[in-house]
Protein backbone atom coordinates (compact mmCIF):
# COMPACT_ATOMS: atom_id res chain seq x y z
CA UNK A 1 0.00 0.00 0.00
CA UNK A 2 1.06 3.62 -0.36
CA UNK A 3 1.55 3.77 3.42
CA UNK A 4 4.24 1.06 3.19
CA UNK A 5 2.12 -1.82 4.53
CA UNK A 6 2.84 -5.08 2.68
CA UNK A 7 -0.38 -6.96 1.94
CA UNK A 8 1.10 -9.67 -0.31
CA UNK A 9 4.58 -10.76 -1.34
CA UNK A 10 5.50 -13.58 -3.70
CA UNK A 11 9.11 -12.88 -2.72
CA UNK A 12 8.33 -13.73 0.92
CA UNK A 13 6.55 -16.90 -0.23
CA UNK A 14 9.62 -17.85 -2.27
CA UNK A 15 7.53 -18.46 -5.40
CA UNK A 16 6.99 -16.20 -8.40
CA UNK A 17 3.44 -15.01 -9.01
CA UNK A 18 2.12 -16.72 -12.13
CA UNK A 19 -0.90 -15.39 -13.94
CA UNK A 20 -2.44 -14.50 -17.27
CA UNK A 21 -2.59 -10.81 -18.15
CA UNK A 22 -5.45 -9.15 -20.00
CA UNK A 23 -8.25 -11.64 -19.38
CA UNK A 24 -9.95 -9.93 -16.44
CA UNK A 25 -8.36 -12.01 -13.65
CA UNK A 26 -6.35 -9.12 -12.24
CA UNK A 27 -6.85 -5.51 -11.33
CA UNK A 28 -6.89 -3.09 -14.26
CA UNK A 29 -3.55 -1.57 -13.21
CA UNK A 30 -1.80 -4.91 -13.73
CA UNK A 31 -3.63 -5.67 -16.97
CA UNK A 32 -2.47 -2.31 -18.35
CA UNK A 33 0.94 -1.95 -16.68
CA UNK A 34 2.56 -5.37 -17.05
CA UNK A 35 2.32 -5.53 -20.89
CA UNK A 36 4.41 -2.35 -21.11
CA UNK A 37 7.34 -4.14 -19.46
CA UNK A 38 10.14 -6.16 -21.06
CA UNK A 39 11.57 -9.51 -20.04
CA UNK A 40 13.97 -9.01 -17.11
CA UNK A 41 12.68 -5.52 -16.38
CA UNK A 42 12.00 -4.36 -12.83
CA UNK A 43 9.44 -1.64 -12.15
CA UNK A 44 7.41 -0.02 -9.41
CA UNK A 45 3.72 0.11 -10.35
CA UNK A 46 1.81 2.83 -8.52
CA UNK A 47 -1.85 2.01 -9.01
CA UNK A 48 -4.59 4.49 -8.21
CA UNK A 49 -7.85 3.16 -6.69
CA UNK A 50 -9.78 3.29 -9.98
CA UNK A 51 -7.21 0.88 -11.46
CA UNK A 52 -7.07 -1.24 -8.29
CA UNK A 53 -9.87 -2.23 -5.93
CA UNK A 54 -11.68 1.12 -5.93
CA UNK A 55 -14.20 2.03 -3.27
CA UNK A 56 -14.83 -1.61 -2.31
CA UNK A 57 -11.26 -2.41 -1.21
CA UNK A 58 -10.30 -6.07 -0.84
CA UNK A 59 -10.97 -7.82 2.44
CA UNK A 60 -9.24 -6.67 5.60
CA UNK A 61 -5.87 -6.11 3.89
CA UNK A 62 -6.75 -3.43 1.34
CA UNK A 63 -8.98 -0.58 2.49
CA UNK A 64 -11.39 1.26 0.19
CA UNK A 65 -9.78 3.80 -2.17
CA UNK A 66 -6.26 2.52 -1.48
CA UNK A 67 -3.34 3.44 -3.72
CA UNK A 68 -1.41 0.24 -4.40
CA UNK A 69 2.36 0.02 -4.87
CA UNK A 70 3.85 -3.09 -6.48
CA UNK A 71 7.48 -3.99 -7.13
CA UNK A 72 7.38 -6.15 -10.24
CA UNK A 73 10.09 -8.10 -12.06
CA UNK A 74 9.24 -9.89 -15.31
CA UNK A 75 10.97 -13.28 -15.38
CA UNK A 76 9.18 -14.94 -18.27
CA UNK A 77 6.48 -14.24 -20.82
CA UNK A 78 4.50 -17.07 -22.33
CA UNK A 79 2.46 -15.99 -25.33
Amino acid sequence: LANGKVFDSSRQRGQPFRTVIGVGRLIKGWDEGIPTMSLGESAILSIQPEYGYGSRGAGASIPPNAELIFEVIIYIYIL
